[in-house]
């Protein structure tokens, strides 16, 4: 067999690589496939289907190949709502994503795994997109993984695309356990198994594995520790700026965004078998546009199956996976939402009202569900730690009102900064290139060790009592981390009717 492996190598690498055998032809349970070496210490493979899925329905792990697939590029995206909104967010944090090839067979992952002289059976971090289920994708500049793999020993770096929108929860009328759920939390069920039945073969320990996300992706990770509360796969959750899960369902779910869909192509409003027929007939880029033209918008759903109709009963009882949790939000979440609402309706902007809006939401979104989040683990006894990303910088924060706001940490995380295109390309400043380090350095020790990899580097668990809330690169340590008690930012939880009458009145100036 080995033999075999090197005589394909030598075919796709030269003669000359094959002696050192870099690692880059590995098997899978669905065949081999072939990487590159993306800098001499690190591997890369890009685009590995981990399933094939037909329109609403739940992926299959993909047939077994008898050809070398070659990952040397990204997958399609999955088919994202580009709404005016939703790409001015994406164009404002300089991370693409607006001009990502897309269609329904975009069921992929991308590995980035150290070099075969470096250590191997390593710690695994599997890493879910962002943008409320209904956009984003893998294959953007900001979750690209050479950097944090090339400057940290003992990690593998996986990020993985699932199904968005009508195509992730199209919530139709025509009820059956079958269609109505959510496709695109099944889609992380699937990569999270597939991963772990074959990073072996990519050096990784398939016993350490943490899952991490952001925003959709943290409320991702939270639906997963809710949904698989025995599970053995994960060891470790990471949820940056996301909600508990079964707080972001659809309310009413009364399937009116459906309807204004399948009527807008051309497949009637009524609601019956034969208009289901017919949505499944419809050319994907129509659909997508419909969704964009009509407004729509496709939530979670509650399922039972990824989420759960009881699930405040399953929290209060703790019937959930107990895994170390890292959990925290940035200090101004609401900056860049609402200056893309702005930019995308009347252009104008206001950065003293906005800034005034941002501050009393942010909590709201940000700040109030990580403290909950945070506390709901605490009582069950489950080691937890917590965050609250607060850095400005000139690279990333282009703009007076675009301050430590929602995903500024990634490409601080991912060491990315200086991937993002903003505003020409401002390079990064020393305190900024520090706190990069610092952070990465830190998931990367969560990742290796859950319970005792942060304490070990000097981040103790939270306690809200005490000085246990990590602040990264605020003002008193732009560079670094500074540790202090949870009342200090969770002081806006606790004047909720307040701060909604300043949203209401500021939403009435920014909207017009």
């Amino acid at each position: 067999m080995k033999q075999q492996i090197l005589s394909i190598l030598s075919l796709i690498l030269g003669p000359s690589h094959v002696a050192q055998d870099p690692g880059l032809l590995v098997a899978t349970g669905q065949g081999a496939v072939a990487g590159t070496l993306i800098v001499p210490t690190v591997r890369q493979f890009l685009g590995i289907p981990y399933g094939t899925a037909k329109r609403w329905q739940p992926a299959q792990i993909p047939p077994v190949r008898h050809n070398v697939f070659q990952a040397t590029k990204y997958a399609d995206g999955c088919l994202q709502n580009l709404a005016p909104a939703n790409s001015k967010y994406l164009i404002l944090n300089g991370n693409g994503g607006t001009d990502v090839p897309s269609s329904e067979d975009c069921l992929a992952v991308n590995i980035w795994a150290p070099s075969k002289d470096r250590k191997q059976n390593t710690a695994v971090l599997i890493w879910i997109h962002g943008g409320g289920f209904v956009f984003g994708t893998s294959g953007i500049p900001a979750f690209e993984g050479t950097n944090m793999v090339r400057d940290n020993d003992d990690i593998t770096l996986v990020t993985i695309n699932y199904r968005l929108n009508i195509f992730g929860q199209p919530n139709p009328p025509q009820y059956s356990e079958k269609i109505n759920v959510n496709f695109g939390l099944l889609d992380v069920h699937a990569a999270i198994h597939w991963v772990h039945a074959n990073i072996a073969n990519f050096g990784g320990d398939p016993n350490r594995i943490t899952i991490a996300g952001q925003s959709a992706g943290g409320t991702a990770v939270d639906a997963y520790t809710f949904a698989h509360p025995n599970d053995t796969i994960v060891k470790g959750v990471i949820e940056q700026s996301g909600r508990q899960a079964f707080i972001v369902f659809c309310g009413i779910c009364d399937h009116t965004d459906w309807t204004r869909v399948a009527s807008a192509v051309g497949c009637g409003g009524d609601g019956t078998l034969q208009q289901m027929t017919c949505m499944r007939t419809i050319a994907a880029p129509i659909l997508e546009q419909a969704v964009m033209s009509t407004g729509a918008s496709f939530n979670l759903v509650l399922d039972n199956v990824t989420i759960h109709e009881d699930f405040q009963a399953r929290a209060d009882k703790g019937n959930l996976l107990r895994v170390p949790l890292l959990v925290g939000s940035t200090a101004h979440e609401e900056d860049i939402f609402l200056v893309a609402r702005q930019l995308s309706t009347t252009g104008l902007i206001i950065p003293a009202l906005t800034e005034i809006y941002s501050d009393a939401s942010s909590g709201f979104i940000g700040t109030c569900p990580s403290s909950a989040t945070a506390a709901q683990r605490l009582n069950m006894g489950v080691p937890t730690f917590r965050y609250q990303y607060e850095g400005v910088f000139r690279s990333l924060s282009t703009r007076p009102d675009l301050r430590a706001y929602h995903s500024a940490e990634i490409p601080m995380i991912f060491g990315t900064y200086n991937s993002t295109v903003i505003d020409g390309g401002v390079p990064a400043s020393a305190e900024q290139i520090a706190l990069s380090k610092y952070m990465q350095s830190a998931w990367v020790a969560f990742a290796r060790d859950p319970v005792g990899g942060l304490p070990s580097v000097g981040w103790p668990l939270y306690n809200p009592n005490t000085s246990t809330l990590a602040q990264l690169g605020n003002f008193f340590n732009t560079s670094g981390v500074v540790f202090e008690e949870s009342a200090v930012v969770d002081a806006v939880c606790n004047h909720q009717g307040v701060l909604a009458e300043i949203i209401f009145q500021s939403s009435q100036v920014l909207d017009g």
